[in-house]
């Protein structure tokens, strides 16, 4: 197999690997847009991936999607309303959410297998395989082959990034997050707005979800996300909050992941082992980069007597402390 056999076989997998984490990274952009911060994400994409295979088996397809987004859309605001109404603390909330999804994703396969049964199977995504897209080089293979829920998760991606932007409800969610005192001063509520927030999130996080069983497995074990919600907040600061780098970032991770995949069964000089750990090694190392730019351009901008303002998330441990 040739360098470009190669990199068509791993690339034939990127686009629907990508959608998971596109999802989760979408949903967890738009919480801290507005203020917040959510560490269940693991934990709603597991339940909510059950709920999907669950509905997917009593209703379709459709069906186990729309489950599946409306559990995350309880988790949600369950978050929201406890950490805008409440005062409950972010990280405390979103651990203690973490721990009952989770939780309750084994409780609800152990419904749906209970032990000595097979585990059921459900219907996955339509098969969607524009014909024309074969043909582009290297990528086409795999476009053509990506999934209807690739193509959600690029629209997902346009579609946030035009409410943040062009809308007057993104713009004051955006404000909110920024600088809530200014916020509250123009008359917007801060609480609803970080409680809307939090339930567009649920949105995508169950939509996240309900990809993983639904893309092509087609049944549920606990676990299956294998780290795609923790994944999502380093995507998300990695893209520093912006949906189409995010998008970038998602497919770069994918790509590490289809590399795994293709070290199954081709022997590509390393250990198995080595090509498994390289999706987290690189986004660790990433993280790392990203957190040394923003320190570095901090630097320079106190430097020259300017001072560059620090998302409302990662200011309100501080502040809770002083």
């Amino acid at each position: 197999m040739n360098g470009i056999e190669l990199l068509t076989l791993v690339i034939g997998a990127v686009f629907w690997l990508s959608v998971a984490a596109t999802l989760a990274g979408i949903g967890e952009l738009i919480l801290e847009r507005a203020g917040g911060f959510n560490v269940a994400i693991e934990g709603m994409m597991l339940v909510s991936a059950a709920a999907a295979v669950i509905g997917s088996h009593f209703g379709g397809f459709a069906i186990g999607l729309l489950s599946g987004i409306a559990v995350g859309v309880l988790v949600g605001l369950v978050l929201g309303y406890s950490t805008a109404y409440l005062g409950a603390d972010n990280a405390i909330v979103g651990i203690a959410l973490a721990s009952v999804t989770i939780g309750l994703s084994v409780f609800l396969f152990k419904v749906l297998a209970p032990n000595g049964s097979v585990n059921i199977t459900v219907p996955t995504q339509p098969v969607v395989k524009p014909e024309w897209l074969r043909e582009i080089p290297i990528i086409g293979p795999g476009l053509s082959n990506a999934g209807l829920l690739f193509w959600i998760s690029l629209a997902a991606v346009v579609l946030v990034w035009w409410l943040l932007n062009c809308t007057r409800f993104g713009l004051r969610l955006r404000t909110v997050g920024d600088d809530p005192a200014t916020a509250r001063t123009r008359g917007i509520s801060t609480r609803r707005y970080l409680l809307a927030a939090a339930a567009l999130s649920g949105v995508f996080v169950g939509l996240a979800g309900a990809a993983v069983p639904l893309a092509s497995v087609g049944s549920f074990s606990p676990g299956m996300t294998g780290g795609i919600g923790y994944i999502a907040l380093g995507l998300v600061a990695i893209a520093r909050w912006r949906p189409f780098w995010l998008l970038f970032a998602s497919i770069a991770f994918a790509f590490f992941s289809s590399l795994a995949l293709v070290a199954q069964t081709t022997q590509l000089g390393l250990p198995l082992e080595a090509y498994q750990a390289l999706p987290y090694a690189a986004t660790l190392i990433a993280l790392c980069i990203t957190a040394i730019r923003t320190d570095l351009i901090a630097q320079l901008l106190r430097r020259l007597g300017r001072r560059e303002p620090a998302p409302r998330h990662l200011t309100q441990q501080g502040n809770a402390h002083a």
